[in-house]
């Protein structure tokens, strides 16, 4: 879905929500809504996963290298966000004007990660249970497009009936410069991982360059040649998405913003659901701006780099 398509939808749905926000049955029915559409688009992106598995396992020790990129990014970010707690956790609400449905309790972030990484693991099992005559003609790209459209019109929906009880002026200004922040962060990981793996630094930084966008850059790099680092860029940012979805619920419990930063370009979109439920809804916003800008900028910096 582009840009424009995923703003309308979310405001579409905002507009119905605020239309209904009197109607208490309308609200729980959307809640339901929301919490099976988010086991759906975890289900299919597990059969998106069984689907490339040949590609993951093509080289093992490429797609290690790949994932450990991943894996480096989202242990550097929780460092960082640790670190800085005090400055970047979250915003004190003046009573009566908290979000009305606050993140996880304590003590259910490891339920709640379990319980996303079983949708996912039941659609890698599904996907490769079944014939494969059966599974060359499933629309799974389509069926998780339209999941996604039923989640942001659910989100908008829940915005819209919240929107009264929302706390948005207690969100300070510097949130404009996060995704700035989040691709300069994103880039000095890439120079990271290029010093401790001893590769090429153009190399390193092409693989972090698609914030987590991997239909895009990956297709971008193979177009100028670099078969290779294509494929390690799909997988790093495959498991960009994949490890920012799992961590989301105890990224939130470090900081609020640390689940849109690991979400990326991935923020304004699929990670928009996670970020809504595990920070709460006055961030969901800052997410959906925060990847806006940050998928503006994959284009730009891939070129550069290549």
């Amino acid at each position: 879905m582009n840009l424009l398509a995923l703003l309308l939808v979310l405001t579409l749905g905002a507009l119905a929500g605020y239309g209904c926000r009197l109607n208490l049955k309308a609200i729980a029915f959307n809640r339901a809504a929301t919490r099976y559409a988010i086991g759906s688009l975890l289900l299919f992106m597990g059969t998106k996963l069984a689907r490339n598995r040949a590609l993951f396992a093509r080289d093992l020790g490429l797609l290690l290298g790949a994932v450990g990129s991943a894996v480096l990014l989202v242990a550097v970010y929780f460092l960082v966000f640790y670190l800085l707690g005090q400055w970047l956790r979250r915003p004190a609400l003046p009573a009566g004007e908290g979000d009305p449905t606050p993140p996880e309790a304590a003590g259910h972030e490891l339920a709640a990660v379990a319980w996303n990484t079983g949708w996912i693991a039941a659609g890698f099992l599904l996907y490769v249970l079944l014939p494969a005559r059966l599974t060359q003609v499933l629309p799974v790209d389509a069926a998780a497009d339209w999941i996604l459209r039923a989640l942001l019109v659910v989100i908008g929906f829940d915005l819209g009936a919240e929107f009264h009880r929302l706390a948005w002026r207690s969100l300070p200004p510097p949130l404009l410069l996060a995704p700035f922040v989040n691709i300069a962060l994103t880039l000095a990981c890439g120079l990271l991982f290029c010093a401790l793996r001893g590769i090429p630094a153009r190399q390193a930084l092409l693989l972090y360059a698609g914030m987590g966008w991997y239909s895009l850059s990956s297709v971008m790099i193979a177009q100028h040649g670099f078969a290779l680092v294509a494929l390690l860029a799909f997988i790093h940012n495959v498991f960009r998405e994949l490890l920012a979805i799992l961590t989301a619920p105890l990224a939130a419990r470090v900081s609020p913003y640390l689940p849109i930063f690991l979400g990326g370009a991935t923020s304004m979109d699929v990670m928009l659901p996670f970020v809504q439920r595990y920070s709460g809804r006055n961030y969901t916003l800052v997410s959906f701006y925060s990847g806006t800008i940050c998928s503006l900028a994959v284009i730009p910096l891939v070129r550069i780099l290549l």
